[in-house]
């Protein structure tokens, strides 16, 4: 955790900041190992203030960080307590902020996380910050901003998700472990199943297996999708049984160690129709091409047309709603994010082009949708050596049941 600081430390100086308030919880964890329990509450916050303190050796020593979080956790909090690390603990957690009246005192450049600080904590942000230094003067012809009161709160997009984008071998250990968990967990299930069970049926019990081979839960609710349902990508499992001669689709992952899986897979209640067939390969073809020319260096929208090329060449490519796949680790979808290239006007400023590069992981996710149903299959990837590696073993024939 103490190189994940300094490595921040070191993007916040390329970006010219003295200060930075992180409030995203996942950034949190990834940045110190602090991790709340209240999905709805805001359990901590944690404070930059890069200032290089000098160690005994001479050489650079704290980093400037400190987790501000409510006497609820002290304990938790006070172990991670380094040389890099501070910690300061609130009598209650609506209390968090006041800290950053002096942790942040005459800072000139302060950044924040516009995807996460909500308006109000925004306006409390500023309302601490702009009366610990100074107040405002305005006169009849001018207003200006005294010399102690040049704070600026500036927004920032992704910059800690940037970081997280390259993993460690540690962390793709646990995401394959996780996906490992996720594939024995398929094949558990599959003699389990039989005509006129329920999707939530087959939900629920996938979950108690994924408990039983070792992992913490779910990445996200699963996705267990019967007959038409499959065509719609975003299905949320219900309470249709399944029948005979229809897709069945699955899409799930489970947890390991806080890190997410994420593994879809079709298969048939019976024998399949031969349109269901012709889908199912056009689909396992088009993941297999993909995988086998991703590499390091490639624009992730081209990887995206690795495999829609192919199902252009069949007249399938409108069948094909999403991008072919996204990141993963803490949270289930992280960048990269493997998609089309936008078509924006020439007057408005194109995004940055997202490249995969080595210690990257990624689903690779085909998939095409019909009234009938729809057929995805999904893996997750990592770039290794310049090549993608799939973390344990793909789907590679057909099944009926």
């Amino acid at each position: 955790m103490q190189n994940r600081l300094a490595q921040f430390q070191a993007i916040l100086k390329q970006n010219n900041l003295d200060g930075f308030i992180v409030t995203n919880p996942v950034n949190i964890f990834y940045l110190t190992g602090f991790k709340g329990l209240s999905p709805t509450e805001r359990e901590s916050i944690l404070i930059f203030n890069p200032k290089v303190y000098p160690s005994k050796s001479g050489s650079a020593g704290r980093s400037g960080a400190t987790l501000i979080t409510a006497r609820l956790y002290q304990n938790e909090a006070n172990k991670l307590k380094s040389k890099d690390l501070g910690i300061k603990i609130a009598n209650e957690r609506n209390e968090i902020f006041k800290f950053m009246e002096d942790l942040l005192k005459n800072r000139k450049r302060v950044g924040f996380e516009e995807g996460n600080l909500t308006f109000l904590e925004h306006k409390q942000i500023k309302s601490l910050l702009y009366s610990s230094n100074g107040s405002e003067k305005s006169t009849k012809n001018s207003s200006r901003t005294s010399s102690s009161n040049n704070i600026k709160l500036i927004p920032f997009r992704d910059l800690i998700e940037s970081q997280r984008i390259i993993k460690t071998a540690d962390e793709i250990a646990k995401i394959e472990k996780a996906q490992v968990i996720s594939q024995k967990a398929f094949e558990k299930i599959l003699p389990t199943l039989k005509v006129g069970q329920t999707e939530e049926e087959i939900a629920e019990h996938l979950a108690k297996i994924i408990k039983s081979l070792g992992g913490e839960g779910l990445a996200f609710e699963s996705i267990i999708a019967s007959g038409p349902n499959s065509g719609l990508p975003h299905y949320f499992t219900g309470k249709r049984k399944i029948k005979a001669g229809e897709v069945l689709l699955f899409d799930f992952g489970a947890k390991y160690q806080n890190y997410c899986a994420d593994l879809s897979r079709t298969i048939f209640i019976g024998k399949a129709k031969d349109e269901y067939k012709n889908v199912f390969h056009h689909v396992l073809k088009a993941q297999k091409e993909a995988i086998s020319k991703i590499n390091h260096g490639l624009k992730a929208h081209d990887a995206h047309e690795l495999a829609n090329a192919l199902f252009r060449q069949n007249n399938l490519h409108d069948y094909f709603l999403h991008g072919l796949g996204h990141g993963i680790g803490l949270e289930v979808h992280e960048k990269p994010s493997l998609r089309p290239a936008p078509l924006l006007p020439s007057k408005i400023k194109q995004p940055p082009e997202e490249i995969l590069l080595e210690n990257m992981v990624f689903s690779v996710e085909p998939g095409l949708y019909f009234p009938w149903g729809g057929v995805r299959i999904e893996d997750l990837v990592v770039i290794k050596g310049g090549r993608a590696k799939v973390l344990g073993k793909t789907q590679k024939d057909l099944i009926e049941i």
